[in-house]
């Protein structure tokens, strides 16, 4: 098995029987709107992957794990002419990954429940799907020659990975995503020393998941991918050299993991776009000249910021003063529509205000208990969460050039809470398309719904709580135990307090943990001297808000 790195989560699986090419972003525009670039550059691979999926003989797959496009190039794969190749792509309910392939003319389509194998020669491809309202994702195993590839990328799988190694064997090479990907807190108006504390909780949080996770899988290799973009937007381009952030880079994880994991038998590799890895003997059978390293990455970034300097050229326009109206009415009917179909709006405790920055004088504010949207003069709430944004951003929203997801992940916006505290149907109102509204109250509700419980041990004591998190549903059985008090969600690491009925760190959720009176005579200390159950380890970091996808 030959495994060769296209650059950010890309990657080109070649074994005896087959060719799997996995989230291949090869575009120049790069992403969300051109916000990120790919860090390295790698447009030069477009022609060498090309060349892979239109090439006859082996069976050739392509698979794309979400509607990102950070991992879902449209416009790459509009650049194919032979397409008699089959593409893999997992069932969500939102079938849309399979309608636009449906359209797209290649040998077929199978969208893969999960767990499903395709078999290849002399193996088989696997597709593990996660989908939990609105967020969706899904990690792939390609298992051939011998060897096995596992790559969640952004799949938040990580409370699931212990049983998959128990069923699936051994691992050679393992990727999985290890920097940020949030608008949080990288659009916030914190103060410096704030913005800086919650981005190194964020950060080390996110180190630690891929810790655990690699804890779990035991893998030969672990391949640093799916790590930060490059911010070429001049607007943006500070996020590149900030001291600390959500975005560090793999030397940064390499130095956290040798230090969290001294003994393990794991080697972590630093690939560059177009290396290529045998995943048997673990040694690069080529790899490209051009390294990015700590001493050249800012002549790197100067460099590559001029080369795209056109891209970001337009955005320099003013808008007349007629179509700013114009767009501030379109918002506003915008946002009423999402609204009307916020069925969960009696649970939203503060208004939500967005302001142009063109019409500082004219904000539209969402008031969700009477549910409606109106046009005021100025803040007057003292609890609020205030969104600004220029016309021209959020026009290409209303355009449906981007949708509002996307949107929120080019950054190109500024946001603040008053009180600091995370509220998810706010937080998904913002997010969520007009016609995902309902599907998103529904997950929510089915969330909250599995009252299936657990019994955790922490500080000597055993407690009854929820199994699974009202957040996203993740199985708290595979989480671990903080400080003698804090169960910690694996998936997206909230944090609750078992001293405090299990209520939530990060906003108003609970686990209803209720205390035990029975007292175990069995069980295993963590490094603070508590008794956690075997399969809840401890840890020392914690997270301020959970991150994407």
């Amino acid at each position: 098995m030959r495994i060769t790195f296209l650059g950010h989560a890309g990657f080109a699986v070649e074994t005896a029987g087959a060719l799997v090419v996995m989230d291949p972003w090869l575009t120049p525009q790069g992403a969300f709107d051109s916000a990120w670039m790919q860090l390295p550059r790698n447009h030069h691979l477009a022609p060498r992957v090309r060349e892979m999926l239109e090439t006859p003989g082996k069976e050739r797959f392509l698979y794309i794990s979400h509607e990102h496009k950070d991992h879902f190039d449209p416009e790459f794969l509009a650049t194919l002419a032979r397409r008699d190749f089959t593409v893999l792509v997992p069932k969500f309910k939102r079938a849309e990954l399979q309608e636009l392939f449906a359209k797209y003319g290649c040998k077929r389509v199978i969208a893969c429940e999960d767990s499903r194998e395709v078999p290849i020669k002399g193996g088989y491809i696997k597709l593990f799907v996660s989908e939990q309202g609105t967020n969706r994702d899904s990690g792939v195993m390609v298992r051939g020659d011998g060897q096995c590839f596992l790559n969640i990328n952004d799949c938040k799988m990580h409370d699931r990975l212990a049983r998959v190694i128990a069923e699936e064997g051994a691992i050679d090479v393992f990727t999985a995503q290890f920097s940020g990907a949030i608008w949080h807190p990288t659009c916030y108006e914190y103060p410096r020393e704030t913005y800086a504390e919650i981005s190194r909780k964020k950060r080390d949080s996110k180190f630690e998941a891929v810790s655990r996770a690699l804890d779990a899988v035991q893998p030969r290799a672990y391949l640093a991918a799916a790590g930060p973009a490059a911010f070429l937007d001049p607007a943006l381009y500070a996020l590149n050299f900030e001291d600390v952030n959500i975005f560090p880079r793999a030397p940064a994880l390499f130095s956290f993991l040798e230090k969290r994991l001294p003994d393990a038998p794991t080697r972590y590799l630093e690939p560059m776009p177009g290396d290529v890895l045998d995943a048997g003997t673990l040694e690069f059978v080529s790899q490209v000249p051009e390294r990015v390293t700590a001493d050249n990455f800012q002549a790197y970034l100067e460099t590559y910021a001029k080369d795209m300097a056109h891209l970001f050229e337009e955005r320099r326009r003013a808008l007349p003063r007629e179509e700013v109206e114009a767009i501030l009415s379109r918002l506003h009917v915008e946002l009423q529509r999402k609204l009307d179909l916020l069925d969960l709006h009696d649970r939203v405790g503060m208004p939500l205000y967005v302001e142009l920055t063109e019409a500082p004088t004219r904000l539209l504010r969402v008031d969700f208990k009477h549910r409606r949207v109106e046009e005021v003069p100025e803040l007057r709430d003292t609890t609020r969460y205030a969104m600004k944004v220029g016309a021209g951003d959020i026009v290409r929203v209303l355009d449906r050039k981007l949708n509002w997801e996307d949107f929120l992940l080019s950054f190109r916006l500024r946001l603040s809470r008053n009180p600091d505290v995370y509220e998810p149907v706010l937080h998904g109102f913002l997010g969520v398309e007009v016609e995902d509204i309902r599907e998103f109250c529904d997950g929510i509700r089915a969330t909250e719904a599995r009252k299936e419980r657990t019994v955790v041990e922490a500080g000597g004591k055993r407690f009854s709580i929820q199994r699974f998190c009202p957040h996203q549903g993740a199985d708290l059985s595979e989480g671990w135990v903080e400080e003698g008090r804090y169960v910690v969600c694996p998936r997206h690491r909230w944090l609750f307090d078992l001293h405090n009925e299990g209520a939530c760190k990060t906003n108003n959720a609970s686990l209803c943990a209720e205390p035990l009176l029975d007292k175990p005579e069995h069980g295993r200390k963590d490094r603070g001297g508590d008794k956690v159950p075997a399969d809840m380890p401890p840890v020392d970091k914690a997270p301020v808000e959970p991150p994407r996808a």
